[in-house]
């Protein structure tokens, strides 16, 4: 196993953002008279703002007008924007800060909307080669064409990646893409991860990712 470039999904990976987008969404269908699990959203983190909303209504058999999905959208951004107070997770820190040092290709591939991103990419002590957000692609998570974009930026094989996700959408976007998923339990437990290629929780991340560079 050799890889050259290192891959990390954003929300929930390099920030601690996904309680915040849940309690978003939840409210957003709230004000619409919906009330949906946690996990719901969890399970779809990745997905574009606009599919996730149809395809919780579709996984109810529920209709939904054009109107009432952008108003939960709009709803759920501004929920967010006005209320999320994130902090970054720690483990990654410390494995951004050392694949920084020893000079290996650093990628972001994230769903979240371009004005977001920027805004943690300013806080962030590292930078990364290239940055692939909601915004640049058509088709999000679970499709490959998130990660097949970051990886054509580069040189380097799919198969030489390694991408980080915590996520069943992100990892089956990365496998799709033919890159090595290694998953990290920040939000959901192993059960929801099996299809990633290794699972380990925040504490093993660091001594799992410098092994995969010895």
């Amino acid at each position: 196993m050799k890889f050259k470039a290192v891959c990390f999904d954003m929300d929930g990976v390099v920030v601690d953002t996904m309680h915040h987008h849940v309690e978003a969404w939840r409210y957003a269908f709230n004000q619409k008279g919906y009330d949906r699990n946690d996990l719901e959203f969890y399970l779809r983190e990745g997905m574009p703002g606009r599919k996730t909303i149809m395809d919780v209504f579709n996984s109810s058999q529920l209709t939904v007008s054009e109107e009432d999905i952008e108003d939960i959208y709009i709803q759920k951004r501004k929920y967010f924007k006005e209320n999320a107070n994130y902090t970054f997770i720690k483990e990654t820190l410390c494995v951004l800060k050392y694949l920084y040092t020893e000079g290996i290709p650093l990628s972001l591939v994230t769903g979240s909307r371009k004005e977001f991103v920027d805004e943690v990419l300013e806080k962030l002590p590292v930078s990364f080669d290239s940055v692939i957000t909601g915004d640049d692609v058509k088709e999000g998570k679970p499709l490959p064409e998130p990660y097949l974009k970051a990886i054509s930026n580069h040189s380097y094989s799919p198969s030489e990646w390694l991408v980080i996700e915590n996520a069943p959408l992100g990892i089956e976007s990365a496998k799709q893409a033919g890159a090595f998923c290694l998953a990290v339990e920040t939000t959901l437990e192993k059960e929801y991860l099996a299809s990633a290629d290794e699972i380990v929780p925040p504490s093993q991340l660091e001594q799992t990712v410098k092994s995969y560079f010895k």
